[in-house]
């Protein structure tokens, strides 16, 4: 249907329930650009509304930052055109029904009806409206307040920008309407909406400070862990290289992250580039550390020097499938606001990755169950205090992350009017908490010391199973020799071939030369 994504016709003659479905697609999808052009838009069919995008606005008393000055909205160069070749702008002056509103999210309902929102000359008689053939407001509720924010697009007319404040804190729809009998004309020009601290949405703009100090804590791990790894350059193995590979991975993505809210908020715009990187950066990160910890619980560097071609294969495979499938997942999470996608199609790139994580979540857990129980078998109790820990930090941030998710899945439920002052840190901040968590205990437990060695692979360790079995066979072969001798029998043979630790101490003769002993007193 034309409900979800980019834009939602309502005709009057429509119920209520899908104007309800498209207010809510257009206030959960918000904006991804405080400057909504048009470039040639073409107009609403007639006594039709368009819902186009939702805009989160703090005013000024409530804006976290108030450098920017007063928040506005600024209808910009927009003006109408034909597109009907036998009608020229000329003949369409008059022609005032196509409008671009802002209107509040949570009184939408108290100003619009959704049976009745194209005023006719009854209203204009009533004073309920102004002109016919224009959006009707109830103006009990609103009075003349929304007025100013209600532009109308005229042809062959070019108006000055029309700047007005905003004073009320909320969630803004735009609203593009045809309250009269005209289809064929477009509409070029652009909304401009700006808060006080800039150009960001309301809901983005605290991962901007987020994600400075994200940067600057990766900055702080980065050295710490180059100070610990130069002091400590011999002792190094493995896994502390890949460690450090995290720590830069982290880095580069909050930076660009960084950068990319930071243009954003200046410009008005998303530069696709930036974002492009940054999306890269943030797969790259989470597939190196995903196997990361999947490899150090396979044992790889701890108890096996490598691992066998056949796991090699499939973690390559499940690297390449899980960057092509989470970067796609990403993008789509993006530009959903801005295209028109189908709930299916959605799920086709969501469920892939969740699929993933599940799978690699498994493995991961089940390979540190199997490596525990094979350093408690070989009695190597340092390494295993070690993974004990990493499965209780991992069982700790599996633990938070799965309620986080139930808590977003209830909060779906409140109005977005409520909630999107906080979902950005549901959405993005706790995840990279617990990242930064988890790797932190890994710098932890893992972290260069004069004894970093004895959490490496040893070739000493892969035969200590060989070397215990075999003592226990000898212990065995011995026992049983002497169970096979009478109580009365001389001793000395078993003690000068076999004897105990005195007796062999004492002869210099090989202990199988019979009769050695003999010859040397003779």
């Amino acid at each position: 249907g034309p409900l979800p994504g980019r834009r939602a016709p309502v005709r009057p003659r429509h119920f209520r329930a899908p104007l309800a479905m498209a207010l809510a697609a257009a206030a959960v999808v918000g904006a991804r650009a405080q400057i909504y052009t048009f470039d040639k838009e073409p107009v609403p069919p007639e006594r039709t509304l368009h819902t186009l995008h939702s805009f989160f606005i703090y005013s000024h008393a409530d804006a976290p930052e108030r450098g920017a000055g007063n928040p506005f909205v600024k209808f910009h160069g927009l003006q109408a055109h034909s597109a009907d070749p036998g009608v020229s702008d000329a003949e369409l002056q008059s022609y005032d029904s196509i409008q671009i509103s802002l209107l509040p999210f949570k009184k939408f309902w108290d100003f619009i009806d959704p049976h009745k929102f194209c005023a006719i000359w009854k209203d204009v008689a009533s004073g309920e409206a102004d002109k016919a053939d224009q959006l009707l407001v109830d103006r009990a509720k609103a009075g003349h307040t929304l007025d100013e924010y209600m532009h109308a697009v005229r042809f062959n007319v070019a108006e000055k920008d029309t700047q007005v404040s905003v004073r009320e804190t909320g969630v803004y729809i735009l609203v593009y309407s045809n309250c009269g009998n005209l289809t064929r004309a477009t509409v070029s020009g652009s909304v401009i909406v700006k808060n006080a601290y800039g150009f960001l949405p309301g809901n983005e703009y605290h991962k901007l400070p987020f994600y400075g100090w994200l940067m600057l804590t990766y900055v702080a791990m980065a050295m710490v862990w180059m100070w610990l790894s130069f002091r400590w350059w011999r002792e190094l193995f493995h896994i502390q290289y890949c460690i450090a590979g995290v720590i830069f991975l982290g880095l580069l993505e909050a930076f660009f992250w960084w950068v990319l809210f930071n243009g954003w908020n200046s410009s008005g715009q998303r530069s696709s580039a930036i974002f492009v990187i940054a999306i890269f950066s943030s797969v790259l990160k989470s597939v190196f550390s995903f196997m990361l910890v999947l490899v150090a619980s396979l044992g790889w560097g701890v108890t096996r020097p490598y691992l066998d071609q056949r796991t090699v294969v499939k973690l390559a495979a499940l690297c390449i499938a899980y960057i092509i499938l989470d970067f796609i997942r990403q993008s789509v999470l993006s530009f959903r606001h801005t295209h028109t996608m189908s709930v299916p199609f959605k799920l086709t790139c969501l469920l892939p990755v969740a699929l993933m994580n599940g799978v690699l979540f498994y493995w991961t857990f089940t390979a540190l169950s199997g490596l525990m129980e094979t350093l408690r078998e070989r009695k190597q109790h340092e390494k295993l205090l070690l993974f004990e820990r990493l499965w209780k930090v991992l069982i700790a941030a599996l633990g938070v992350g799965s309620c986080t998710m139930l808590f977003q899945i209830f909060d779906l439920s409140r109005n977005i009017d409520i909630r999107w002052h906080y979902q950005w840190f549901f959405a993005d901040g706790i995840s990279h908490l617990l990242f930064l968590s988890v790797l932190a205990g890994m710098m932890f437990l893992w972290g260069p010391h004069m004894n970093s060695q004895r959490f490496a692979y040893s070739a000493v360790d892969s035969k200590d199973d060989v070397a215990d079995k075999d003592d226990k066979a000898k212990v065995e072969v011995w026992a049983d020799e002497d169970e096979g001798l009478e109580d009365g029998e001389d001793d000395s043979f078993w003690a000068v071939t076999h004897g105990a630790e005195g007796t062999r101490a004492k002869s210099v003769v090989p202990a199988d030369t019979i009769g050695a002993s003999s010859a040397l007193e003779s």
